[in-house]
């Protein structure tokens, strides 16, 4: 599973396209991998991402998958610092497998990430570069 990522330094922002068929074990070494050469530089560990899962035309994913996603992409939290992810998917079923995600990630501790999936990319955008002082997003 193909993924492209761009980083824009002005707003702190991760931006990855997922393009192709999403499956256990391409997440899981596509997660690895981005840990490993992005993730693991400590700027960018303070960067909101944004993770587009719209142009993926498959999903085969398990529960057990899913869990283990989260447990790798939990690695780079800084429990000292709150940053957001926001996962853009193109149907009913993408997005309750990111509900899902959600819910496992929000299990694990020592996690201080906001995470939030959306159907249009704009109000993900919007979501990611808003900053609210009350905390009522």
């Amino acid at each position: 599973m193909p993924a492209k990522h761009d980083i824009d330094n002005a707003k702190k922002l991760i931006l990855t396209i997922w393009r192709g068929e999403a499956s256990d074990n391409e997440l899981i070494a596509a997660m690895t991998r981005y840990q490993q050469e992005i993730r693991c530089i400590r700027d960018y560990q303070l960067y909101n991402e944004l993770l587009d899962f719209s142009h993926t035309t498959k999903f085969d994913l398990t529960t057990k998958g899913i869990k283990e996603i989260g447990k790798i992409a939990q690695q780079s939290d800084r429990p000292d610092v709150q940053t957001k992810v926001a996962i853009v998917v193109n149907s009913a079923l993408s997005f309750g497998l990111s509900e899902m995600y959600i819910s496992y990630r929000n299990l694990l501790p020592n996690s201080n990430k906001e995470l939030k999936a959306f159907k249009k990319r704009t109000e993900a955008l919007d979501w990611l570069t808003h900053t609210d002082d009350t905390n009522n997003s």
